[in-house]
């Protein structure tokens, strides 16, 4: 048996009941609308995990486990109870560099039982500086117990390749989308380079007849990390950089922004493709310098048609 490795593994299990990131929950597809409680239940049991993880609270993770929970590491003997699975948290904290960031892509979640759910979830760990340190597949078994829902049983397996992301993905942002909210208009151009190894975004932002805001986009693969990322400049002077995911039809870019006045902006952004002309955008877990701003709302962008 491997403690580190599979410790590691049972770190990232016990962030899939919900979701996956620092705060967007995952689209599930189980569409029964008589779940949407459990759902939300299970949304608010993987931001409690987070926010353990965070804190590096070993006893606040295992507090989530049935008493007699267990994690199996590919063929590896089990490792089961909540005090086991405690203590192997708190080695694993001992042992963990820097703050890792995972990328969670759900295959499905369904509910076998009134008070059971199974999840069937890739995990991906990247370092800060985006490169894959991990990879695998899990099962999951949460289960209903009084009023909240725990985490029984995970099997995890390792994946020895990664899938290799491609800009291709996102061919589909090529064209042209327009945003409209109470005060402000949002036009945006995307267009491939001239050998498809970049797409180029142009912007501009109205309030009225006047351009408060415009600048480019720049979004490109980054091969030496087999990650998608993109770089922003802005009229004003400022800048900054993206690492995106993709979870199915939704984007996550996580984002930092140095302002024109210095000020660092930090955020999540997710792009969720609804169909062909059309999707959302939203920002989460902002920060201005290291103080937290409010999410915005979920906005839309529509496609236009070209010009004849």
């Amino acid at each position: 048996m491997k403690p580190n490795r599979l410790i590691l593994y049972a770190l990232l299990a016990l962030v899939i009941p919900g979701g996956g990131g620092r705060s967007a929950a995952q689209e599930s597809k189980d569409a029964d609308p008589k779940r949407q409680a459990d759902r939300r239940a299970l949304d608010q049991l993987t931001k409690d995990m987070i926010d353990a993880f965070d804190r590096r609270d070993a006893a606040a993770i295992a507090a989530h486990w049935t008493d007699t929970g267990e994690f199996r590491h590919n063929d590896d003997e089990p490792v089961r109870g909540r005090a086991e699975i405690r203590n192997g948290y708190e080695r694993f904290f001992k042992s963990l560099d820097g703050k890792p960031k995972l990328e969670i892509q759900t295959d499905s979640l369904r509910f076998p039982s009134a008070d059971t759910a199974v999840k069937e979830t890739r995990l991906l760990l990247r370092n800060d500086d985006g490169e894959i340190v991990a990879a695998g597949r899990q099962d999951a078994v949460l289960v209903r117990e009084g009023d909240q829902w725990k985490v029984a049983v995970i099997h995890e397996s390792d994946t020895d390749v990664v899938p290799d992301v491609s800009l291709e993905e996102l061919g589909w942002l090529v064209g042209t989308w327009r945003a409209v909210t109470k005060d402000r208009e949002v036009t945006i151009v995307y267009e491939w380079d001239e050998k498809q190894n970049f797409i180029r975004g142009k912007f501009s932002v109205r309030e009225g007849a006047a351009v408060v805001d415009s600048g480019t986009e720049i979004i490109g693969k980054d091969n030496a990390r087999g990650v998608i990322r993109s770089w922003l400049f802005q009229s004003d002077g400022g800048f900054g950089s993206g690492a995106w995911s993709r979870d199915g039809g939704k984007w996550t870019i996580d984002v930092h922004n140095v302002k024109a006045d210095g000020s660092e902006l930090t955020a999540t952004l997710l792009y969720i493709r609804v169909d062909p002309d059309t999707f959302t955008w939203q920002a989460v877990d902002l920060a201005l310098d290291n103080s937290p701003l409010p999410d915005t709302p979920p906005i839309k962008a529509s496609k236009r048609a070209p010009p004849k």
